[in-house]
């Protein structure tokens, strides 16, 4: 983003913009699972078959403050929570670093399990940016009804001294594992027994989190 750094997406479970890699520490305790065998992601259902939730946040920073400061480790946007695990590090799957388009990495959480994440779009100008990411090979007993998750980041400089960010999460069920088995019922059981609960939260969080990073970042800029 300024050149501007696209955002990292926070895999979540996850998930969730995601560019540079964890902490060295971090990372080298996070390995790709037993048995792992790294193959290409889902196909993403249409928009009718996944369940999702956006929320939005308005910061009263400019773009480019607002993407350094969202541009932090994944172990430090997604601590966890009493009801969602956090990320410990990350494993890298491609060269180079998570956040160009085809780049996969597994990343390792605190509950001891793990997800597999690849970045799908990312586009950027002096005055927008747009991540989007799809995260599957969930390792972790809170995602047991999951199949892939879809993650969509969109941020927008409003009047040259704002930014408005969108974070859009999509889950795709597994037909065969309850509340996936229902059908349309079992998306709205989701929906309103956890997406629009703990995982929203968790959304809200992050999201306030970058809100914070950016005045932090503002504040030391003009006390230098």
């Amino acid at each position: 983003m300024r050149s501007i750094r696209v955002p990292r997406p926070i895999s979540a479970v996850v998930v969730f913009y995601v560019a540079a890699a964890a902490l060295s520490a971090a990372n080298a305790a996070c390995a790709p699972p037993p048995g792992f065998r790294d193959t290409t992601h889902p196909v993403i259902a249409p928009s009718e078959q996944l369940v999702a939730h956006t929320e939005e946040i308005l910061i009263d920073w400019p773009l480019s403050v607002v993407s350094d400061a969202m541009n932090k480790p994944l172990n430090q946007a997604l601590r966890g929570s009493n009801s969602l695990p956090g990320v410990s590090g990350d494993f890298m799957l491609t060269k180079g670093p998570f956040g160009a388009p085809g780049s996969r990495h597994i990343v390792c959480l605190t509950d001891g399990g793990s997800v597999e994440e690849e970045a799908l779009e990312r586009e950027q100008s002096a005055t927008s940016a747009h991540f989007r990411y799809i995260v599957w090979n969930y390792q972790t007993p809170k995602a047991r009804p999951i199949a892939y998750g879809v993650g969509e980041f969109r941020s927008f400089e409003v009047d040259g001294s704002r930014t408005r960010v969108t974070w859009t999460y999509s889950f795709k069920l597994k037909e065969d594992v309850f509340p996936g088995n229902l059908g349309g019922l079992g998306r709205f059981l989701f929906r309103v027994g956890f997406l629009d609960r703990d995982y929203a939260a968790m959304m809200r969080g992050v999201l306030n989190g970058y809100k914070a990073g950016a005045e932090q970042l503002d504040n030391r800029s003009t006390t230098r």
